[in-house]
C-alpha cells in the first residue's frame, strides 16, 4: 500500500470514529457533515472525498461495526462444534464488541429509518442468523432458522438494554444462558430417553 493510500485509509477511520462519538453523543438526529469533520479534524470536503453522502457514510459505520463484531463472534466460536454453549460464546462476544462501541447504540436503533440504509443493515445481520443457525440445528430445532432469528432478536435487545445502562445486565444474561440451555431439544430428548 502507497503512503498516499494509507493516508487516505487514516483519513477515513478517523471520519467513521469521530462519527460513533457523534452518535454516542447526538444520536443519529443530531449527526451532521460538519460535527463528524470537526470531530475528526478534516475540511467538509473531504467527508464528500470518502462518502457520497450521509447514508453512504451511515452505510460503512453499520459495516464497520459489524465486521468488527462479526470478527470477535467468529474467533469466539472457532474450534468448538454447534451446540448451546457455542451460541452462549457467540453472544457473548457480540456483547462485548457492542459495548467497546457504545457509539452504536444510536446507529442500531436508528439507522433503519435512515432511506437506503435499512436493507443492507437487515443484510448484514443476516449473518449473526447464519452463524447462529448450525447451534441451533445441532440444539435439534426443525426450523434452526427462525430459531436462530429469534435468538440474535434476544440477544440485540439484551444489548440495546445494555448499552443504554451503561453496564452489562447480569440477570438479563443470566436468564438468556437459562434459556438457551433448555432450548436444546436434543439434550432434554437424550435425557428424557435416559429416564423411561
Amino acid at each position: 500500500m502507497t503512503a498516499r493510500a494509507e493516508a487516505a485509509l487514516a483519513t477515513r477511520d478517523a471520519l467513521l470514529d469521530a462519527g460513533l462519538r457523534v452518535a454516542e453523543e447526538h444520536g443519529l438526529s443530531g449527526m451532521s457533515v460538519n460535527r463528524v469533520v470537526a470531530g475528526a479534524g478534516v475540511a467538509k470536503g473531504t467527508f464528500y472525498v470518502h462518502f457520497a453522502d450521509r447514508d453512504a457514510f451511515l452505510d460503512a459505520l453499520h459495516r464497520r461495526y459489524t465486521e468488527q463484531s462479526g470478527a470477535a463472534v467468529a474467533a469466539a466460536m472457532d474450534g468448538h462444534a454447534p451446540s448451546w454453549r457455542r451460541l452462549r460464546q457467540m453472544i457473548e462476544a457480540y456483547f462485548e464488541s457492542s459495548m467497546r462501541h457504545r457509539g452504536v447504540k444510536a446507529l442500531a436503533l436508528e439507522v433503519r429509518n435512515a432511506p437506503g440504509v435499512a436493507a443492507k443493515v437487515d443484510a448484514r445481520n443476516a449473518v449473526f442468523v447464519e452463524l447462529a443457525e448450525p447451534d441451533l440445528e445441532a440444539m435439534g430445532w426443525p426450523d434452526p432458522r427462525a430459531a436462530a432469528r429469534l435468538v440474535v432478536a434476544m440477544a440485540a435487545e439484551l444489548m440495546m438494554a445494555e448499552m443504554t445502562a451503561g453496564e452489562p445486565d447480569e440477570a438479563g444474561r443470566a436468564a438468556l444462558w437459562t434459556t438457551l440451555e433448555r432450548m436444546d431439544l436434543a439434550r432434554s430428548e437424550a435425557l428424557t430417553g435416559r429416564a423411561s
